[in-house]
């Protein structure tokens, strides 16, 4: 039997080592060189794949071409993915994008995956025209989710949900935040708000991620500087949280903080640790008004658009308290609200109706049936045994059928006729200052016939396709060539076809407020579209209003008696007909019904309750003393349902952060007054000029908007 000497196994270890350094370091050369491709002239990189487990927003793949001859230009064309797998339901086919790369140039390119699963592996490049038989390796991330449109009634208030799997929060940091220190404290909040508030629908709360892990949260580092992240607000949109460092901020490039900011502008929360000032370009003179919060001292907040930004001068997560974290927290949870539908209910065009009259026309056809049934039978016997040509039933009874046939295919027809029908409507916050429209809202289509170019919008749109899943395999297409066009798959014929929308871009429209020779006030509409109401806020608070201004035209205002700028307004949550619960309210005790339904209307609430009887069995006062919030239950008169009222500061962030943008947008239109503040205005329109005509050729249009101005300077 052979043995090794103490020196021969001391040299046996060292070249094991040597051998495995070796190996790891051809590993790692060859990843990098599996990491492109070459395709003659052209280098193909993979920069970015979406990583973690999201279902809202857009996902990015960044690549990059390289030309490396010096004097001829090539045509790239890539298509992902380029084998896709079968799958039950809606699902995205392709995307592709071409452009042209100029002699020794490098262009970066952008394939955005609407929140829709893509199934399928690797990149596919054309050049020249001429399809490549290597094809580049690239990940395809877990985006997007399957959803049946519905609808709730709660009190007798309609509410859109969307069964399908249940969403957690989504949190993309930094490589200079300790992911671990994040961890620590967001588990024991969640914990804490797991044990006090409870789903109806799951049994926690927040619901688990994506029904794929059981953590209510998920944390993404993409593994490379800031100074890379993404020059297009849409490659944030799928987080419901951004943290960064205030030196973070300070390394980014212009085009990646203008993408971050115009993410918070559309409803996205941003965290900055250890921020002292705000980029010049984020704090357009005075416009931004900090908020301190007495419960969380070091924390400044700012309303930004649809969304919040919250600023820490402290820089190490150890030294934030749960007070902090409980703020920052609710940020993350209102911009995960819009997407955060759960339930079994109706059909989307129920809530936002494009076109009457769905059902089949049972009637009609019924009856063309029995006359072909008739007609074919008895009719054709007797006529032709009265001929004594019983032998043309050969082809008398083919002819009847193709008639019947071309009549019922008319009647189905002209029943509905041929026409392409369009409803928008949205809210758009216009900011003079900066010329910067954010908008959000919802569009809807239906055609007779299915539309050959699709839709089209523009490359800073994000759209939400609001969709039955799991009863059609429809394979939808994107080119991102020109605009985002939605090719093929995503309106179909005699079906409605519902997207949200969000968007942010550059416009130069805006009002002109002077004063007039007379001293009074007046407007000049730049809008670009007749306004039919207008109402203005003054700086010192006073409110004005108008009526039917045609685009480019002047106006006088009128001053609106006694009306002041409201901070705050009772809004009506819901109505819940359980009249037992008002002996539990009487003894001070919270009814889990109750708690239920304030949990599903999307509204954190702790353990950590007040209740004041104010009248016994008719009105109650419950507080949130760890959430700051208050609610307000009554019993009106000749009534036994129990009206439940929250005091809620009335600001487009809690527009935002509802499962119904279409019932808050007509609470402005009825209410405008309760939404004004200092220096702005509010302008209804019976068209919507800041949202894409994504259909062309279109007979029947309804189009309503709502413009929410910010005042430039003269």
């Amino acid at each position: 039997m052979c043995s090794l000497s103490y020196g021969s196994t001391i040299r046996y270890s060292v070249l094991r080592v040597i051998f495995l350094l070796v190996a790891v370091w051809m590993c790692c050369a060859l990843s990098d060189a599996l990491a492109q491709t070459d395709f003659g002239d052209i280098t193909v990189t993979p920069e970015l794949h979406p990583s973690g487990d999201t279902s809202h927003g857009y996902a990015e793949y960044r690549i990059a071409i390289s030309n490396r001859s010096p004097d001829t230009a090539h045509q790239v064309t890539l298509i992902l993915p380029k084998a896709s797998y079968s799958f039950s339901g809606q699902h995205i086919r392709k995307m592709t994008r071409s452009v042209v790369v100029g002699p020794s140039a490098t262009v970066h390119v952008s394939l955005l995956q609407p929140p829709m699963f893509m199934l399928g592996n690797a990149l596919e490049v054309v050049v020249n025209g001429e399809v490549q038989k290597e094809d580049v390796p690239l990940v395809i991330g877990q985006h997007g989710r399957n959803v049946y449109i519905n609808y709730m009634t709660t009190g007798g208030t309609r509410r859109v949900h969307i069964r399908g799997a249940s969403l957690s929060l989504q949190i993309l940091i930094s490589r200079d935040v300790d992911a671990t220190d994040l961890h620590t404290y967001a588990d024991k909040l969640f914990n804490s708000l797991s044990s006090s508030s409870v789903s109806p629908s799951t049994g926690t709360f927040p619901p688990p991620s994506g029904g794929r892990s059981s953590s209510p949260y998920q944390i993404i580092d993409l593994g490379f500087p800031v100074s890379k992240w993404s020059t297009s607000w849409l490659g944030f949109s799928r987080y419901d949280g951004v943290v960064v460092t205030g030196d973070d901020i300070q390394r980014m490039t212009p085009d990646v903080q203008s993408a971050l900011w115009r993410y918070v502008e559309c409803g996205g929360a941003l965290f900055v640790l250890g921020g002292r000032e705000l980029p010049e370009s984020w704090r357009v003179a005075e416009s931004l008004k900090a908020k301190r919060s007495a419960d969380a001292p070091g924390l400044m907040v700012y309303d930004v658009g649809f969304g919040r930004c919250i600023v820490s001068s402290e820089i190490n997560p150890k030294n934030l308290g749960q007070h902090h974290w409980w703020l920052v927290v609710a940020s993350w949870l209102k911009t995960a609200t819009p997407w955060r539908w759960e339930g079994v209910v109706e059909k989307a065009n129920t809530m936002f109706p494009v076109v009457a009259g769905m059902g089949i026309p049972v009637r009609g056809l019924f009856f063309l049936m029995l006359l072909f049934a008739v007609v074919i039978g008895p009719v054709n016997l007797i006529v032709l045994s009265r001929k004594k040509r019983r032998i043309w039933m050969l082809w008398t009874t083919p002819v009847v059928s193709v008639v019947a046939c071309l009549a019922v295919f008319v009647y189905a027809t002209f029943a509905e006729g041929w026409q392409r029908r369009v409803r928008t409507e949205g809210l758009t916050i216009l900011d003079e200052r900066v010329h910067r429209a954010t908008t959000i809202g919802w569009t809807a289509f239906y055609s007779a016939l299915t539309p050959s170019d699709g839709l089209r919008f523009g490359y800073e749109t994000e759209l939400t396709p609001l969709a039955e899943s799991m009863t059609t395999n429809t394979p939808r297409t994107v080119n991102w060539t020109h605009d985002q066009h939605l090719e093929k798959g995503w309106i179909t014929a005699r079906v409605p076809a519902h997207f949200m929308i969000r968007k942010s871009e550059l416009r130069r429209e805006r009002v002109t407020i002077r004063r007039g020779a007379d001293n009074d006030l007046r407007i000049v509409n730049g809008l670009g579209a007749d306004i039919n109401q207008f109402w203005l806020a003054e700086v010192d608070g006073a409110m004005y209003s108008a009526s039917n201004i045609p685009a480019g035209a002047e106006a006088v205002l009128m001053p609106l008696q006694g009306a002041r700028v409201s901070e705050s307004d009772e809004v009506l949550l819901f109505e819940l007909g359980y009249p037992q619960m008002k002996k539990e309210l009487d003894a001070r005790r919270m009814p889990e019904i109750l708690r239920h339904h304030i949990v599903d209307y999307g509204l954190p609430l702790s353990s950590d309750l007040e209740i004041f009887v104010e009248q016994p069995g008719r009105r109650w006062r419950v507080t949130d003393l760890r959430w700051g919030r208050s609610y307000n239950i009554e019993v009106h008169k000749n009534k036994e349902e129990l009206s439940v009222y929250s005091d809620r500061l009335t600001n487009l962030r809690e527009v935002f952060a509802s499962d119904n943008w279409i019932q808050n947008i007509e609470s402005i239109k009825t209410s405008p007054k309760k939404y004004l503040r200092p220096g702005c205005y509010i302008a209804t329109l019976a068209v919507s000029p800041f949202i894409e005509d994504a259909l062309r050729k279109v007979t029947k249009t309804r189009y309503s908007s709502i413009v929410y101005g910010i005042l430039g300077g003269e």
